[in-house]
């Protein structure tokens, strides 16, 4: 798949000298069997909804195949006194209801879609049974044809969500909380693998009738993506090609960065809130040991981590606290603190010199489900700092007065 559009960070320089916490009930169907009799809940194949134009946080701007997503399903609500349902109520709509709720439908279910169809499974080899619309038998008579359901699905499966209430039978309005694939602190020595946290998403259909078939689940991003790139604009060397030739021996961006972020689906419309915990250290994207080394000829560019496989590179996934502004003193905390980008490069022949970006910054808001490109431009004796967004150009801080060159 091809980016359609990012949005470009762009900086310049002087170069002088989880497991879920939840899961389902044993429904292991007898079979592989797929085919719905009217009364099972289906899924459509799921979309993910996008920008216009096209923005997405890493590769995945539609659902892949093979992917497996978690659902939660309301209908009917409980009684005030909370022991029995009130079979009238499931023709309520979600907002009136949702107080009033457990996951009388389905709890944590597993739904694996394989490139055509959504099937009841974690895996795609072993089929769970499907859960059902009411009937009226089982409600009381209740014209079941027009009952509400409300479902709230989550990406990925497993590991990093967790699910409040922590059973299907708890009454209460449901929370998702994600957590980064880190562990908490402040160690920023430590290593952490860029590509250890996957596209996080998560969809939601209300007021949902059986009469209406499918049910179509459309995934927003929470995450913001960060790629790097590497823009060697000096001009070869006439009888010495390799004269101006860049060699990156290392890249890495260090700091604290947010962990854990909370969908509460009390509003209207749920929005993600990022808590103040956070986790910490170094992701290394170009390493010293690297078996082959990572070269920029004149007048070209190239984006670290890209292959003849995957041309898209490495995509640094980070939680957006967009609420980070209050407070801040310098450089706005959307993706983190004191986060830093370290470079060590040398021209064809000349001794390594070592850049370092202290405590970046946007410039600008971080949208999830955003992909933000840092470019490294490297033009005569020096590499220019400016954010470049939807054709307006930001300049960090004014100048490029906070660059060490050693």
């Amino acid at each position: 798949m091809n980016l359609h559009t990012y949005k470009y960070l762009i900086y310049t320089l002087p170069l002088f000298l989880l497991q879920t916490s939840c899961s389902p009930d044993d429904n292991t169907a007898d079979n592989g069997q797929t085919v719905y009799g009217i009364h099972d809940i289906t899924f459509a194949a799921p979309t993910i909804e996008m920008d216009t134009p096209l923005q997405r946080a890493t590769l995945m701007n539609s659902i892949t195949k093979n992917t497996v997503f978690g659902v939660l399903g309301y209908c009917v609500p409980h009684q005030l006194s909370g022991t029995a349902f009130d079979w009238q109520g499931g023709f309520s709509e979600w907002l009136t209801k949702r107080s009033l709720v457990s996951a009388d439908v389905m709890y944590c279910e597993p739904i694996f879609y394989d490139g055509n169809k959504c099937v009841y499974s974690s895996d795609g080899s072993t089929f769970n049974r499907p859960k059902k619309w009411y009937t009226p038998q089982e409600a009381d008579g209740a014209d079941t044809d027009r009952f509400l359901y409300s479902f709230i699905a989550y990406h990925p499966y497993s590991p990093g969500f967790s699910v409040s209430p922590d059973n299907a039978a708890a009454l209460g309005i449901p929370k998702l909380t994600y957590t980064m694939p880190y562990p908490a602190g402040n160690d920023t020595p430590g290593e952490l693998d860029p590509e250890a946290a996957k596209d996080v998403m998560i969809a939601s259909t209300f007021d949902h009738a059986p009469t209406q078939g499918a049910v179509h689940l459309n995934f927003k991003h929470l995450l913001t993506g960060l790629r790097l790139q590497i823009n060697n604009y000096n001009p070869p060397v006439a009888g010495d090609p390799d004269a101006h030739t860049v060699t990156i021996h290392s890249l890495s961006i260090s700091g604290h960065f947010y962990r854990v972020g909370e969908v509460d689906f009390t509003p209207a419309d749920p929005t993600l809130t990022v808590t103040d915990e956070t986790y910490s250290g170094t992701f290394r994207f170009i390493r010293e040991d690297a078996p082959v080394p990572f070269t920029v000829a004149p007048n070209s560019a190239a984006l670290v981590g890209a292959t003849e496989t995957d041309e898209q590179g490495t995509t640094l996934l980070l939680l957006p606290k967009l609420d980070a502004q209050a407070g801040a003193t310098t450089a706005v905390p959307y993706l983190g603190t004191e986060k830093n980008i370290t470079i060590t490069y040398s021209y064809h022949g000349e001794a390594q010199r070592t850049g370092r970006i202290e405590n970046f910054s946007l410039g600008r808001i971080p949208e999830p489900g955003t992909c933000y490109t840092i470019n490294l431009n490297f033009i005569g004796d020096q590499l220019l700092l400016m954010f470049t967004a939807d054709d307006i150009e930001y300049w960090e801080n004014g100048s490029d007065n906070d660059i060490i060159i050693n």
